[in-house]
């Protein structure tokens, strides 16, 4: 390591940085001329998911590194975002209450009269939503400045959004992202309303995967066929018939009328949301779905490109102390490496070999 050439160090750091930041770190480490000559690839693949602060000192840091760098700049390719925090249980932090005012904020035991039961419920939804602002206020201020340095260079993105109420827009472009993953809707810092359509936002994207998960947000799929023009494989997971315009739109931009949408798809992956409980007789709800399902062939059968309908997701048993929503982001983060770190499939492999994962 002490012998070989400068350039060779460097390429063989971008080969070991794709775990989503570790070996990165652990190489600044090593000693000063590995710290130099491992620099370039120290941010080729990022992976944030606990909190604004760690994207904020994540920031500092990359500033401040490319600040030093003589040659060839730090960029990030890869990245991983989720807003999810680290749980639903601690990504709410509320201000420390005194000895004095505890007693009246935290009950003492189980409630034990309906009147205590829905007065803790409020208390508790007064926290979620404090907490929510306090999220969106840091999240408000971080994540703008974070886009703008990564946009122009990121070549694949997975952003996991959890209710995050943008209040601000980033007027950027993603020139070289090759292949986007969106859990909960479209980018909430940048709605396509007020983006010109004669220029698109991923001009080199190529595999869209979009989980509908958790919120009902309208994904309009006739928008990203304007905005994502080179698109060659498209996924969508949790697919649910509400609201009815992700659907309908879907079912349009892969339609034999719509040749100009998405002019280069080759395929599509269309998992369906959870079926309904199972019950004795067949209610309403699950003639519903029995109709979607069938719909979602149909629709598969009508399309120009080839169309895989999967089977509707499996939802597994809730277990104590397991959140189901840091199983979907633990997946959606493997997923994502599985492509960074060499010649996975990804979230693909179900598309093309006929495999269903456990969970999406």
């Amino acid at each position: 390591m002490d012998k070989l050439a400068v350039e060779l160090l460097t390429l063989i750091s971008f080969y070991a940085c794709t775990d989503g930041g570790p070996t990165g770190c652990s190489l600044s480490l090593v000693s000063r001329r590995i710290r130099e000559v491992s620099r370039p690839a120290r941010f080729f693949s990022v992976s944030l998911m606990t909190s604004p602060t760690q994207i904020e000192q994540f920031l500092e840091c990359l500033q401040n590194e490319r600040a030093r760098a003589t040659d060839m700049l730090p960029r990030v390719r890869h990245l991983c975002l989720s807003l999810f925090g680290n749980g639903t249980a601690t990504t709410i932090s509320t201000p420390p209450a005194s000895s004095s005012s505890m007693s009246m904020l935290t009950p003492v035991g189980p409630p034990r009269s309906r009147v205590e039961f829905l007065a803790a419920q409020r208390r508790r939804a007064q926290q979620w939503h404090t907490g929510q602002d306090n999220l969106d206020e840091q999240y408000g201020r971080i994540i703008p400045a974070l886009i703008r340095a990564v946009a122009p260079d990121v070549h694949t993105f997975a952003f996991l959004q959890a209710q995050w109420r943008s209040t601000s827009v980033v007027r950027c472009v993603f020139p070289q992202l090759r292949e986007l993953t969106l859990v909960g809707g479209d980018p909430t810092f940048q709605p396509f309303a007020f983006v010109s359509s004669d220029k698109p936002l991923y001009p080199a994207l190529k595999r869209l995967h979009h989980i509908l998960a958790w919120v009902g947000k309208d994904v309009d799929f006739m928008q990203w066929g304007l905005h994502a023009p080179n698109v060659t494989h498209l996924r969508v997971s949790r697919l649910d018939y509400h609201p009815r315009i992700t659907v309908e739109t879907l079912d349009q931009a892969i339609g034999e009328n719509e040749p100009e949408c998405f002019p280069h798809l080759q395929s599509v992956v269309i998992q369906p949301c959870p079926a309904p409980p199972p019950v004795a007789r067949m209610d309403p709800t699950h003639l519903a779905f029995r109709d979607y399902l069938v719909y979602l062939e149909r629709l598969a059968g009508r399309a120009r490109v080839p169309v895989r309908v999967l089977p509707p997701l499996e939802m597994p048993k809730l277990m104590p102390g397991v959140d189901p929503q840091q199983k979907c982001i633990h997946r959606v983060k493997e997923e994502w490496l599985d492509r960074v770190e060499g010649d996975g499939d990804g979230c693909w492999r179900e598309g093309m070999h006929g495999r269903q994962a456990p969970i999406a």
